[in-house]
């Protein structure tokens, strides 16, 4: 193994305060002149390499520019016993964790410098009480070991390849990245963090620290985490980011974001600023032309609506979030979905209006292409229905009404959606409407006869999905309406399109969907049949039209139609 380039700085940190003590250590001998804490003297057993280190003249913040004399690729224990020995030093460890931070953000354009530096911090904090020195500036070394973690994933991968990592077990660290998380952990364990700790493994928190596309991610959880098990040093966190916000590097930049937005968790944090303040500056993020600012932004303003008396920002804070539902990135509409959400959580939640601006912007979400937008958009409708159930059961909230309308063939098929997530969030959503309506889809069909053609368009649509799924519960949805639908409210040249879509259908490779296609074009034959038809009309058929049997098909007794078999009141298990 390694070990990391020893400079001046590493010398000053052995000479003290004065300035004036010299380390030397040479392939015999190691001596410490007049080191407190250190004994004074020569160390033996000696390291197996040499290495000059000279003593720097100060000890101030300041520094001159760091000069790598040499290093030895055999040193490791000694280095530990030194470190571990300052440590233990309440005279100096304070100075020297000091300079090391230092060492850590003046060492931009060397690795090795920084990598130097972040394995002494390690070794240091690793000591039992050490981390108590870091008072005064403790938020301020954990943004910058963050920080670096951002600019390691970012140089050393591209930002759509996750960095391999994984933890080391025995040792010190072997790469720059485990040394960093080994000194972050040793940082947050020392400061009485181990729940932080546990709750970033639990949570793949690490994991995703060091990864290019996943470390903003990681920043969140761990913010998360730092409000929910170490709130004391959350004021100090909060004052230290605020300038980062407006810094230069974009590595700063995103991390301070990204932590800025995990701390409005915080009420008492996010009481330190105004809320104007705050939401203004969320709003600007809105306007950024980099999508992972808008998305930081529409999680910042997610965690605002939850914090008390923020609905009466809604007039601001639902037009950024409505208008991120046309987002292409998913983490984008996910976050404003997401953030609408909490908006319902709230006392006094704007239903009516999220009604209204969500009824043409909903429905589309609900057949997204993917998979966490549909989940979402779904969940979305079920919270807005359980806070409007109310309204809906005494016969108000009319858009609401209106959109459970639009919405419900999509509920129904989403049952059999491929994403467990997407399902299970169907059959929540459909549960709410079943609470909160006063009727049934069969008491829709027959009471309101007028929707059922809507219903019959928006079916079949998924009769031609690529999803086997869903073409089949399209079909048996399909036979289901139509042998309940009143025949003078289907036109003809819906049945005459439903009737060859069935009949492509009995081609599919599913035996499934064959049988339920031959039976719900039967249905569709029916009801064509018993319509008042001018003369000379003819049904369609797949590959030629002709004319209708002399006799409707058969009914039977036993329609699987008939008597369909509803999971509450919503869904239709057709031919069993």
């Amino acid at each position: 193994m390694l070990f990391p380039t020893v400079t001046v700085h590493d010398a000053r940190f052995v000479a003290g305060p004065s300035g004036s003590h010299v380390v030397y250590a040479d392939a015999t001998h190691l001596v410490s002149q007049g080191l407190p804490g250190w004994g004074g003297g020569q160390l033996t057993p000696p390291p197996p390499a040499g290495v000059l280190v000279a003593a720097s003249p100060t000890w101030g913040l300041t520094s001159p520019q760091p000069q790598t004399l040499s290093h030895t690729p055999r040193a490791p224990r000694a280095a530990t016993e030194l470190w571990r020995s300052l440590s233990r030093n309440q005279r100096v460890n304070g100075q020297v964790l000091v300079q090391l931070l230092w060492a850590l953000k003046g060492s931009a354009g060397s690795q090795l410098e920084a990598l130097a530096a972040t394995r002494a911090l390690g070794e240091m904090l690793a000591v039992s009480g050490c981390v108590g020195a870091t008072r005064g500036f403790y938020p301020h070394l954990l943004l910058v070991l963050v920080t670096q973690l951002h600019k390691l994933a970012w140089d050393a991968h591209p930002p759509d390849t996750p960095k391999v990592w994984a933890p080391s077990h025995r040792g010190p660290p072997h790469s720059h990245a485990s040394c960093t998380v080994e000194a972050l952990k040793a940082l947050l364990t020392g400061d009485g963090g181990r729940m932080v700790v546990t709750c970033m493994e639990q949570a793949g928190g690490w994991r995703r620290l060091v990864g290019a596309r996943t470390h903003l991610e990681g920043v969140l959880l761990l913010a998360s985490a730092l409000v929910a098990h170490a709130d004391h040093h959350l004021r100090g966190l909060f004052a230290d980011l605020l300038p980062r916000l407006r810094s230069t590097d974009d590595a700063q930049r995103l991390t301070a974001m990204a932590f800025f937005t995990g701390l409005l968790q915080s009420r008492p944090t996010a009481r330190l600023l105004r809320e104007e303040v705050i939401l203004e500056r969320l709003r600007t993020w809105q306007g950024d032309p980099e999508p992972t600012v808008r998305w930081l932004g529409l999680l910042g303003l997610g965690h605002l609506a939850l914090n008390c008396g923020k609905v009466r920002h809604a007039t601001t804070l639902l037009p950024a979030l409505l208008g991120a539902l046309g987002e292409g990135d998913p983490r984008l509409v996910d976050a404003a979905l997401g953030a609408l959400q909490r908006v319902l959580l709230r006392p006094r939640a704007p239903v009516r209006l999220l009604s209204v601006e969500l009824r043409p912007r909903l429905p589309p979400l609900l057949d997204d292409a993917r998979d966490s937008v549909r989940a979402s958009a779904v969940g979305l409708l079920g919270t807005l229905v359980r806070r409007g159930r109310g309204g809906l059961r005494v016969g108000l909230r009319r858009p609401l009404r209106k959109l459970v309308l639009q919405s419900l063939v999509p509920l129904l098929l989403r049952l059999h959606d491929p994403s467990p997530d997407t399902a299970e969030s169907a059959e929540w959503t459909l549960a709410c409407c079943d609470q909160a309506l006063p009727w049934g889809l069969l008491e829709e069909v027959q009471w309101y006869p007028s929707h059922v053609p809507s219903f019959l368009s928006q079916t079949q649509g998924y009769l031609r999905s690529p999803q086997s799924p869903l073409r089949l519960a399209a079909t048996l949805l399909t036979g289901f309406l139509v042998h309940h639908s009143s025949p003078s409210h289907v036109n003809q040249d819906l049945l005459d399109s439903l009737f060859q879509d069935l009949g492509r259908l009995q081609s599919d490779p599913e035996p499934a969907v064959v049988a339920a296609a031959r039976v719900s074009g039967q249905q569709v034959a029916l009801l064509a049949r018993v319509q008042p038809q001018p003369c000379g009309w003819r049904l369609p058929r797949p590959g030629r039209p002709s004319c209708l049997p002399a006799r409707p098909p058969p009914v039977y007794a036993d329609s699987p139609f008939q008597h369909c078999s509803l999971p509450g009141r919503w869904g239709c298990s057709g031919p069993g």
